[in-house]
């Protein structure tokens, strides 16, 4: 099942269960990895056009917990926390993650920062518990936050180039 797909970004279901989302990003693999996981700079592109950063915590090691939210212009709140379960510096990291709206399941989160060229190519791949809530995110205009995000988030990379 894909929802979308071209050139840089991804966003498609896979098997019964999941999500993989992917986008290329003109940065060294550790410097995309860094800036993906530094809080200091999130309010400059996590969440979609139009959403503010309103939480950015985390503590960044194995067992460690993260939360972050945005608000939009309506007001709604997203709030998403979960724990992070492996990280291999530069290259992959593993996290639950928990949607405060529907805390009734958590997903897991596999991320991976491969190099690309010169570049880097993030995939993420989401694992749902079951079928119907995989499905329900794909339906949720997910695809489109994320492709703003990662557009966002290309962005900043662009604009902090050492």
């Amino acid at each position: 099942m894909t929802a979308g797909s071209d050139g840089d970004f991804v966003f498609e279901g896979q098997g019964e269960f999941e999500i993989v989302m992917a986008f290329s990003f003109d940065a060294s693999p550790e410097r995309v990895f860094a800036a993906w996981n530094d809080t200091s700079g999130m309010a400059n592109w996590y969440g979609p056009e139009g959403h503010e950063l309103i939480v950015a915590e985390q503590d960044f090691r194995v067992g460690g917990s993260w939360r972050y939210g945005t608000r939009d212009e309506a007001g709604e709140e997203t709030i998403l926390y979960g724990v992070y379960q492996e990280i291999v510096p530069g290259s992959r990291m593993v996290n639950t993650e928990i949607f405060a709206g529907m805390p009734d399941f958590e997903t897991t989160v596999t991320s991976t920062f491969e190099a690309e060229g010169e570049g880097t190519r993030l995939t993420a791949v989401v694992l749902h518990p079951m079928t119907e809530s995989r499905d329900g995110a794909m339906a949720s205009g997910m695809e489109q936050g994320v492709r703003q995000t990662f557009e966002r988030f290309a962005a900043h990379l662009a604009a902090t180039q050492e």
